[in-house]
């Protein structure tokens, strides 16, 4: 009678642990990638439904600000990752122009891109450049 041993060696359980090991680090960068993108629709979203809300704002009152200086308050100022507001820019805008922008807030500093709209419903993912007070804008 042969003896046969059951169980498996040493060789056999490291070749597992280190495919289980790649299939983790994978699965990790793939889940922060999808959850990146992620909040940057959630972001987008809540621009469009303050695009919506501005463009009845200006069916109603035939212009975008309440008056010379102040815009209307929002409906969405922030999502849990990103701060939504006028642009700087938009200050000088006239009445029947705006821009908004979603900025990363506070709790996600390891994005550094924003989004932004305008009011013919242009929307602009953009990436600041390091060097010069400018940024690389796609649409989006």
């Amino acid at each position: 009678m042969k003896l046969r041993n059951k169980g498996f060696t040493f060789q056999e359980i490291m070749i597992v642990v280190a495919i289980i090991a790649i299939m983790s680090v994978v699965s990790v960068f793939s889940y922060s990638g999808i959850a990146k993108k992620h909040r940057l629709e959630e972001a987008r979203a809540a621009l469009m439904e303050n695009h919506d809300f501005m463009t009845r704002y200006y069916a109603q009152n035939y212009r975008y600000k309440k008056n010379s200086t102040t815009w209307p308050d929002l409906p969405v100022t922030h999502t849990e990752y990103f701060d939504i507001a006028f642009t700087s820019k938009a200050r000088a805008e006239p009445a029947d122009r705006f821009r908004l922008r979603a900025s990363p807030n506070a709790r996600y500093v390891s994005e550094n891109r924003y989004i932004e709209i305008d009011q013919s419903h242009n929307i602009k993912l953009c990436t600041p450049k390091k060097t010069v007070r400018s940024a690389v804008c796609v649409s989006y």
